[in-house]
């Protein structure tokens, strides 16, 4: 079983918190460092999760940083990813693209990485845990299997076919610009 830790930072409803709710449950670990070599999803690295990143969630784990979108500090440590394009089904941001919860994030980063069983182990303690399965099956079966830079070339064609946006180098810096100024949006939003 695929080691799922939390660095709860904090910033947010503690009651209505995602993170917190897998730790209660015993589906994920909640740490006060960050453990060498664990996978940290970070929605500024350049690079997404992909299957390539399957050996080090197997052997090291995969973390999540629990905190408010405009409180996040992100640690230095740790082998940093991002998710790529998927849709929120939380019913805080349902349909939202990149807003997703601490679980949702851990469960699609597990399921793109191999992890399927894992991704819906961590869901299965939330009402709307199916639904994110379902609003994201094709998403999600196209970003499953492929490396890093497939992963991207994906979300390229996606962002130009499906959602319009018109991208002249479609790569990892551009994607990060495109997803920073999102999340800005969202956080000057107060979401």
């Amino acid at each position: 079983m695929v080691k799922v830790m939390v660095y709860h930072i904090g910033g947010d409803n503690p009651r209505a918190n995602t993170a917190l709710k897998l730790v209660r449950s015993g589906l994920a670990e909640a740490v006060r460092t960050i453990p060498r070599g664990v996978l940290v999803l970070d929605p500024y690295a350049k690079l997404p999760v992909s299957r390539s990143d399957a050996t080090i969630v197997s052997s090291n784990g995969i973390l999540v940083v629990d905190a408010s979108w405009r409180r996040l500090r992100l640690p230095r440590k740790g082998l940093k990813r991002r998710l790529p394009l998927l849709l929120a089904a939380n019913p805080v941001n349902f349909g939202r693209p990149f807003i997703l919860s601490s679980a949702e994030a851990l469960a699609a980063s597990l399921y793109i990485a191999g992890f399927r069983d894992e991704a819906r182990r961590v869901l299965s303690v939330f009402k709307w845990g199916p639904a994110f399965f379902m609003v994201n099956a094709k998403l999600l079966s196209a970003y499953e299997g492929r490396d890093a830079y497939g992963v991207i070339s994906v979300e390229c064609r996606l962002l130009r076919e499906v959602v319009g946006v018109e991208m002249g180098d479609c790569g990892p810096e551009s994607l990060t610009s495109l997803y920073k100024n999102i999340v800005s949006r969202y956080i000057d939003e107060g979401k």
